[in-house]
């Protein structure tokens, strides 16, 4: 991407970018600290008709190259890691990884078919993501 690590991090503080990253659809009531950096946030997303609601929790942030974020929706959790590296020329690479975990019974049974859902998606999420930062 054509911005630089900064600017990118800019952008990850705005909480609409998480929008639309794995199970992440609508995302609303974020917090940031003092400095700007975003701590979390409220999240839903509806999956095969079932309405998921959670938050959102920053775990790590090393400026300007690393943030991860926590998800928890009761049922369904995960963790989504952003890696930021200095690109050619002056521009930003940038890694993503998605991991998504049941966490209760009930959708233990159906977690499979929940995240062949989520999974499948994410390539066109990620090209959706890299055009939200770049602008």
């Amino acid at each position: 991407m054509s911005r630089s690590q900064d600017e990118v991090w800019s952008v990850l503080q705005d909480p609409s970018s998480w929008e639309a990253i794995g199970p992440v659809q609508d995302v609303w009531d974020p917090e940031h600290d003092d400095e700007g950096t975003l701590l979390g946030y409220s999240w839903a997303t509806s999956i095969g008709g079932k309405q998921y609601d959670g938050t959102g929790e920053t775990r790590e942030h090393d400026r300007p190259s690393r943030f991860v974020i926590d998800l928890d929706a009761g049922e369904m959790a995960g963790t989504i890691s952003v890696n930021l590296e200095s690109g050619n020329p002056g521009g930003t690479d940038l890694k993503v990884d998605l991991d998504v975990r049941s966490q209760g019974m009930l959708s233990s049974v159906f977690f499979p078919a929940i995240r062949q859902a989520i999974g499948s998606g994410f390539p066109d999420q990620m090209d959706s993501f890299a055009a939200k930062i770049d602008g």
